[in-house]
C-alpha cells in the first residue's frame, strides 16, 4: 500500500530535503525526495430527537338533570390526587479524536567519487491517512394519558350518593434513548534513513535506499437507538344512575402507582493506535574498482479498519385501569360502598445494544546496510524488508426489547333494569410488573506487534565477488467478525377482578368484600454476547555474515518469511418470548334470576412467567513466532559459491463460531371463584373463596461457544562457517514450520415451557335452585420448568520449535555440497455440534365446580379446600469439550567436515508432520408432558336435590 496524500505543491518542496553533498567536480547531483503526507478526516453526524406528549385529567364532576324531587348529586368530597410525570429523553453524541504524528528524517551520505560514479539515491515517504465516519441517531417518544376521576352522574333519577374520592394515582412514562459514538485514533509514525558515505575511486555504481510507511485507520461508527413507551392509566370510581334510584358509591381510597419506561441505548466505542518505526542506514563503501550494487527498501504498511453497527429498539406499552365503578341505569340502587383495591403495574423494556473495538498494531523494523571494502568488480547487495499489519474488524449488534401489558384491578357492581347491587367493599391489591431486556453486545481486542531486524553484513572481498541478498517479510493479518443478535418480546394480560352483575334480577345484595392479591411477573431476557482477543505477536531477526573472499566469490541469499493470521468469526442469537395471562377473579353474575348473596374472596394469586435465552461466543487467539536466521562467515579463497537459506514460518488460526438460543414460556393462570345465577332464584351463601394459585413457569435457553487457539512457534537457522581454498561450493538450508489450527463450533438450545393453570371454585344455576353453597380454599402450587443447555468448548495448543544449524567446513579442493531441509506441520481441526431441545407441557386444574342447571339446589355443596401441587421439568444438556495439544521440537545439525580432495555433498531432510482432527456431535432431547386434574365436582341438570360435605382431595 504505497500512495502520495499531498498535492504537487508540497511534494515539490519536499524534494529539497536531505540533499547529500560533492567534492569532486565531476559529481552527478545526487537524489533525495522525501514525502510526508498526513490526512485526517472526520465527518460526524448526531441528530437527536425528543418527543414527550401528556394527557392528564384529574376530575370530580357530578351533574344532576331534572330529577324527581329536585336533583341532588351528593357526590361529597373529591380529595384524589394525581402526579403525572411524562418524560422523553433523546441523546445522540459523537466524540472524534485524531492524533497523527510523523517524524521522518533522511540524511544523504557525502561522497569522494573520482570517476564514473553514479547514483546514490534515496526516497523516503511516510503516509498517514486517519478517515473516521461517526453517525448517531435517538429517537425517544413518550405518550401518556392518566385520567384519575370520581364522576357521580343522575340523569332523570334519584339521587347519587357519591361519597368521597380520595383515590391517589401516580403515573410516570418515560421514553429514553441514548445513542453514542465515541472514536480515538492514534497513529504515530517515525522513519529515520541514513545514506553512508561513499569513497569510490572507479566505475562505482549504485546505492539506492527506499523507505516507506504507511499506516492508514478507517473508523465507521453507526449508533440508533429508539425508544417508546406508551402508557394509559386510568384510576376511577364513577357511580351512574340514569333512570333509575339511588347510586350511593360510597367511597373509593384505590391507589394506582403506573410506571412505563422504555429505554434504548446503542453504544459504539472504538479506539485505533498505529506506531511505526522505521529505521534504513546504508552502509560506507570503499570501493576502488567497478563496484555496484547496494539496494535496501524497506516497507511498513499497517492497515486498521472497524465498523460497528449497533440498534437497539425498546417499546414499552402500558394499559393500566384501577376502578370501582357501581352503575345503575333504570334500576334500583346500586350501592356500591367502599374500593380501597391498590395496583402497582410497572412496564419496562429495555434494549442495549453496544460495540467496542480496540486495535493496537505497533511494528519496529530496523535494517541496516553493511559496509563494503570491494577492491575489483564487486557486485550485489540487496536487502527488502517488509511488515505489514493488517487488522479488520466488523461488528453488528442488535437488541429488540418488546414489552406489553395489560393489567385490570376492578371492582365494578352493575345493575341495568335490575334491583339492588350491594357491591360491598373490594380492597384488591394486584401488583403486575413486565420486563423485556434485550442486551447485544460485542468486545473485539486485536493487538499486532511485529519487531524485525535485518543486518546485512560486511564484505571485504578482492576480485569478481558478488551475490549478498536478504528479504524479510513478516505479515500479520487479523479478522475479526462478530454478529450478536437478542430479542427479547414480554406480553402481560393480569386482571384482578370482583365484579358483581345484575341486568335485569332484583339484586347483587351482599355481593361483599373483595380482597383478592394477585402479583404477576412477566420477564423475557434475551442476552447475545460476542468477544473476541486476537494477540499476534512475530519477532523476525536476519543477519548476514562476514565474507573474506579472494577470488570469483559468489552467493549469499537470505529470505525468511513470518506470516500470522488469526481470523475469527462468531455468530450469537438469542430469542426470548415470555407471555402470560393472569387472571384472579370472584364475579358474581346474574342476569334474570334472584340474588346471589355473595360473601367474600380473598383468593391469592402469584405467577411468574420467565423466558431467559443467551447465547455467547468467546474466542481467544495467540500466536507467537520468533524466527532468527543467521548466515555464517565465509573465508574463501577462490571460485567459492552458495550459501542460501530460507525459513518460513506460518501460522494460521481460524475460529467460527455459531450460538442459537430459543426460550419460549408461555403461561395462562387463571384463579377464580365465580358464582353466576341467570334465571335462578339466587345462590345464597356462596361463601367465601380463599383458594391459593402459585404458579412458575420458566424456560431457559442458554447456548454457548468458548474458543481458545495458542499457537507458538520458534524457528532459528545458522549457516556455519566456511574456510574454503579452492572450487568449494553449495550450503543450502530451508525450514520450515506451518502450524493450523481451524476451530468450528455450533450450539444450538431451544427451550419451551408451556402451563396451563386453573385454580377454580365456580358454583353456576342457570334456571334451577339455589346451589347453597360454602367456602373454597383450595391451594393450587405448580411450577413448569424446560431447561436446554447446548455448549461447546474447545483449546487448540500447538508448539513448534525448530532448530537447524550448519555446520563448519574446511575444505581444500573441490568440495561441494551441504544440504539441510527441515519440516514441521502442525494441523489441529476441530468441529463440535451440540443441539439441546427441552420442551415441558403442563396442563393443572385444581377445581371444586358446582353447578346447577335446571334442578333445585346444590345445597351444602360445602368447602373445597383440595391441595394440588404439580411440578414439570424438562431439561436436556448437549456439551462439547475438545482440547488439543501439539507440541514438537525438532533438531537438525550438519557435521563438521574438514575434507581435502574432491570432496562431495552431504544432505539432510528431516519431516515432522502432526494432524489432529476431532468432530464432535451431541445432542440431547427431553420431553415432559403432564396433565393433573384435582377436582370436587357436584352437579346437577334436572330437579332434585344433591348435597355435598366437604372435598379435602389432595
Amino acid at each position: 500500500m504505497k500512495r502520495h496524500l499531498i498535492a504537487l505543491g508540497i511534494a515539490v518542496l519536499a524534494l529539497a530535503v536531505g540533499v547529500g553533498t560533492a567534492t569532486a567536480a565531476n559529481d552527478p547531483p545526487p537524489g533525495a525526495d522525501q514525502l510526508l503526507g498526513q490526512l485526517a478526516g472526520a465527518t460526524q453526524g448526531a441528530p437527536a430527537a425528543g418527543t414527550a406528549g401528556q394527557t392528564a385529567s384529574n376530575a370530580s364532576l357530578p351533574v344532576g338533570i331534572s330529577g324527581l324531587t329536585g336533583v341532588a348529586v351528593g357526590s361529597g368530597s373529591a380529595s384524589a390526587t394525581q402526579t403525572a410525570t411524562n418524560s422523553a429523553d433523546a441523546d445522540a453524541t459523537n466524540k472524534s479524536s485524531t492524533d497523527q504524528t510523523a517524524n521522518a528524517t533522511q540524511t544523504g551520505g557525502s561522497s569522494s567519487c573520482t570517476s564514473g560514479c553514479g547514483g546514490a539515491g534515496q526516497a523516503q515517504a511516510i503516509d498517514q491517512s486517519a478517515l473516521t465516519n461517526q453517525n448517531a441517531d435517538a429517537e425517544a417518544a413518550a405518550q401518556q394519558n392518566a385520567i384519575n376521576a370520581n364522576v357521580p352522574v343522575s340523569i332523570a333519577g334519584g339521587n347519587v350518593s357519591g361519597g368521597s374520592s380520595s383515590a391517589d394515582q401516580t403515573a410516570t412514562n418515560k421514553a429514553d434513548a441514548d445513542a453514542s459514538n465515541k472514536s480515538t485514533t492514534d497513529q504515530s509514525a517515525t522513519a529515520t534513513q541514513t545514506g553512508g558515505s561513499s569513497s569510490c575511486k572507479s566505475g562505482c555504481g549504485g546505492a539506492g535506499q527506499s523507505q516507506t510507511v504507511d499506516q492508514s485507520a478507517l473508523t465507521k461508527q453507526d449508533a440508533d437507538a429508539e425508544a417508546k413507551a406508551k402508557q394509559n392509566a386510568v384510576n376511577a370510581n364513577v357511580p351512574v344512575s340514569i333512570a333509575g334510584g339511588n347510586v350511593s358509591g360510597g367511597t373509593s381510597s384505590a391507589n394506582q402507582t403506573a410506571k412505563n419506561t422504555a429505554d434504548a441505548s446503542a453504544n459504539n466505542k472504538s479506539s485505533t493506535d498505529q506506531d511505526a518505526t522505521a529505521k534504513q542506514t546504508g552502509g560506507s563503501s570503499s570501493c576502488t574498482s567497478g563496484c555496484g550494487g547496494a539496494g535496501q527498501s524497506q516497507t511498513v504498511d499497517q492497515s486498521a479498519l472497524t465498523k460497528q453497527d449497533a440498534d437497539a429498539d425498546a417499546k414499552a406499552k402500558q394499559n393500566a385501569v384501577n376502578a370501582n365503578v357501581p352503575v345503575s341505569i333504570a334500576g334500583g340502587d346500586v350501592n356500591g360502598g367502599t374500593s380501597s383495591a391498590n395496583q402497582k403495574a410497572t412496564n419496562r423494556a429495555d434494549a442495549d445494544a453496544s460495540n467496542k473495538s480496540d486495535t493496537d498494531q505497533t511494528a519496529n523494523a530496523t535494517q541496516t546496510g553493511g559496509s563494503s571494502s570491494c577492491k575489483s568488480g564487486c557486485g550485489g547487495n540487496g536487502q527488502e524488508q517488509n511488515v505489514i499489519q493488517d487488522s479488520k474488524t466488523k461488528q453488528s449488534a442488535d437488541a429488540d426489547a418488546t414489552a406489553k401489558q395489560n393489567a385490570v384491578n376492578a371492582n365494578v357492581p352493575v345493575s341495568l333494569a335490575g334491583g339492588d347491587v350491594n357491591g360491598g367493599t373490594s380492597s384488591a391489591t394486584q401488583d403486575a410488573s413486565n420486563k423485556a431486556d434485550a442486551d447485544a453486545s460485542n468486545k473485539s481486542k486485536t493487538d499486532q506487534d511485529a519487531t524485525a531486524k535485518q543486518t546485512a553484513g560486511s564484505s571485504s572481498c578482492y576480485s569478481g565477488c558478488g551475490g549478498n541478498g536478504q528479504e524479510q517479510n513478516v505479515i500479520q493479518k487479523s479478522d475479526t467478525k462478530q454478529d450478536a443478535d437478542a430479542d427479547a418480546k414480554a406480553k402481560q394480560n393480569a386482571v384482578n377482578a370482583n365484579t358483581p352483575v345484575s341486568i335485569l334480577g332484583t339484586g347483587l345484595s351482599g355481593s361483599g368484600s373483595s380482597s383478592a392479591d394477585q402479583t404477576a411477573t412477566n420477564k423475557a431476557d434475551a442476552d447475545a454476547s460476542n468477544k473476541s482477543s486476537t494477540d499476534q505477536d512475530a519477532n523476525a531477526t536476519q543477519t548476514a555474515g562476514k565474507s573474506e573472499c579472494w577470488s570469483g566469490c559468489g552467493g549469499n541469499g537470505q529470505e525468511q518469511n513470518v506470516v500470522q493470521i488469526g481470523k475469527t468469526k462468531q455468530d450469537a442469537d438469542a430469542d426470548a418470548k415470555a407471555k402470560q395471562d393472569a387472571v384472579n377473579a370472584n364475579a358474581p353474575s346474574l342476569v334474570v334470576g334472584g340474588d346471589p348473596s355473595r360473601g367474600s374472596s380473598s383468593a391469592m394469586q402469584d405467577v411468574s412467567n420467565k423466558a431467559d435465552a443467551d447465547a455467547s461466543n468467546k474466542s481467544n487467539t495467540d500466536q507467537d513466532a520468533t524466527a532468527k536466521q543467521v548466515a555464517g562467515d565465509s573465508n574463501c579463497w577462490s571460485g567459492c559459491g552458495g550459501n542460501s537459506q530460507e525459513q518460513n514460518v506460518i501460522q494460521v488460526g481460524k475460529t467460527q463460531q455459531d450460538a442459537d438460543a430459543d426460550a419460549k414460556a408461555k403461561q395462562n393462570a387463571v384463579n377464580a371463584n365465580a358464582p353466576e345465577s341467570i334465571l335462578g332464584t339466587d345462590l345464597t351463601r356462596s361463601g367465601s373463596s380463599s383458594a391459593d394459585q402459585k404458579a412458575h413457569n420458566s424456560a431457559d435457553a442458554d447456548a454457548s461457544n468458548k474458543s481458545r487457539t495458542d499457537q507458538d512457534a520458534n524457528a532459528t537457522q545458522t549457516a556455519g562457517k566456511s574456510e574454503c581454498w579452492s572450487g568449494c561450493g553449495g550450503n543450502g538450508q530451508e525450514q520450515n514450520v506451518v502450524q493450523i489450527g481451524k476451530t468450528k463450533q455450533d450450539a444450538d438450545a431451544d427451550a419451551k415451557a408451556k402451563q396451563d393453570a386453573v385454580n377454580a371454585n365456580t358454583p353456576l344455576l342457570v334456571v334451577g335452585g339455589d346451589p347453597s353453597l360454602g367456602s373454597s380454599s383450595a391451594s393450587q402450587d405448580i411450577s413448569n420448568k424446560a431447561d436446554a443447555d447446548a455448549s461447546n468448548r474447545s483449546s487448540t495448543d500447538q508448539d513448534a520449535t525448530a532448530k537447524q544449524t550448519g555446520g563448519g567446513s574446511k575444505c581444500w579442493s573441490g568440495c561441494g555440497g551441504n544440504g539441510q531441509e527441515q519440516n514441521v506441520i502442525q494441523v489441529g481441526k476441530t468441529k463440535q455440534d451440540a443441539d439441546a431441545d427441552a420442551k415441558a407441557k403442563q396442563n393443572a386444574v385444581n377445581a371444586n365446580t358446582p353447578a346447577s342447571v335446571i334442578g333445585d339446589h346444590l345445597s351444602g355443596s360445602g368447602a373445597s379446600s383440595a391441595t394440588q401441587k404439580a411440578r414439570n421439568k424438562a431439561d436436556a444438556d448437549a456439551s462439547n469439550k475438545n482440547d488439543t495439544d501439539q507440541d514438537a521440537t525438532v533438531d537438525q545439525k550438519l557435521a563438521d567436515s574438514s575434507c581435502g580432495g574432491g570432496c562431495g555433498g552431504k544432505g539432510q531432510e528431516q519431516n515432522l508432520v502432526q494432524k489432529s482432527k476431532t468432530k464432535q456431535d451431541g445432542r440431547g432431547k427431553s420431553k415432559a408432558k403432564q396433565k393433573l386434574v384435582n377436582a370436587d365436582v357436584p352437579f346437577t341438570l334436572s330437579l332434585g336435590k344433591e348435597k355435598r360435605g366437604k372435598a379435602r382431595a389432595e
